[in-house]
């Protein structure tokens, strides 16, 4: 992808002051979920500094989305049932949803279907990872949960800009091309800039930059993009659309190559598909309550 120049994204990121950051304690959860030495005790102390997520975490974990057989009362039983990495995705499932609470429609577009979207996004991204081995399931699941971060930026900080985007989308128009006649850039450049910004993973920051053009990313994180670009394409597909239209890009025959994906494997994603999108809605709807 060709890149806008640093100074115009580096405007408009100086335009959305309050979230330029995610919260302290969302850092500090990154680094301890990326930190082979770091105990479930450090992980504790990190989320009981910040109570309305552990109490969003609590809930999440006694939800019908994990439908356990007991309730788990608590903090630190569930963090040591969760594991780092499912902690580490819930709580940037809890912060981002907070980015939601406020409705904005137009047209088609609101942003309680482009945060199901998300979700849906994150679930099916992992259901393919599981598939295909290529990355760690919680990996595909917070790339594609934040894939589409720019979006909402964008929303809430360029509004009128944003729906002028949205008045000229059709499903023929790359969105990417719609959004630079309008903005200067898109919401790929300007979310994977937020994201090396939060200090996000390296994969998580090439996803957000390269979901709509997979092909064009070379780097090491290649398999998490091509997941997360088909993980997309397929929610778009199902009708569970980032702004009401369909935007993903058909995937290539390479991509599927690539990820070693053979028809079985898709037969197997399709057939699971109907019940991994419910337990996406699920998701979604307990982190905005």
């Amino acid at each position: 992808m060709d890149h806008v120049p640093e100074t115009q994204v580096e405007r408009v990121f100086a335009r959305i002051g309050e979230v330029s950051s995610l919260p302290h304690v969302a850092m500090e959860i990154i680094e301890l979920a990326g930190d082979p030495l770091a105990e479930a005790d450090d992980l504790l102390e990190a989320v009981r500094r910040d109570p309305a997520l552990a109490m969003r975490l609590m809930r999440t974990v006694n939800s019908s989305y994990y439908a356990l057989s007991e309730k788990i009362a608590d903090l630190k039983q569930a963090i040591t049932l969760l594991g780092f990495k499912e902690v580490r995705n819930l709580a940037m499932t809890a912060y981002i949803s907070q980015l939601f609470r406020e409705t904005s429609d137009y047209g088609n577009y609101s942003r309680h279907g482009l945060w199901n979207h998300m979700v849906g996004t994150a679930m099916v991204a992992r259901l393919i990872a599981q598939t295909c081995r290529k990355v760690q399931p919680q990996e595909a699941y917070l790339a594609g949960l934040l894939h589409d971060v720019g979006f909402i930026l964008i929303d809430q900080h360029l509004h009128n800009s944003f729906t002028q985007v949205l008045d000229a989308l059709t499903e023929r128009s790359p969105v990417c091309g719609v959004e630079s006649k309008f903005l200067g850039f898109d919401h790929a450049a300007l979310g994977e800039h937020v994201a090396i910004r939060w200090r996000l993973p390296a994969p998580i920051a090439a996803t957000i930059g390269y979901h709509h053009t997979p092909t064009a990313y070379n780097g090491p994180h290649a398999d998490v993009v091509n997941i997360v670009a088909l993980a997309d394409c397929l929610c778009d597909l199902k009708g569970l659309t980032a702004l009401g239209i369909r935007t993903a890009p058909i995937p290539s025959a390479q991509l599927f190559a690539d990820l070693g994906l053979q028809r079985d494997d898709l037969s197997s994603i399709l057939e699971k598909l109907d019940e991994v999108l419910t337990a996406a809605d699920t998701m979604a709807l307990v982190q905005v309550r």
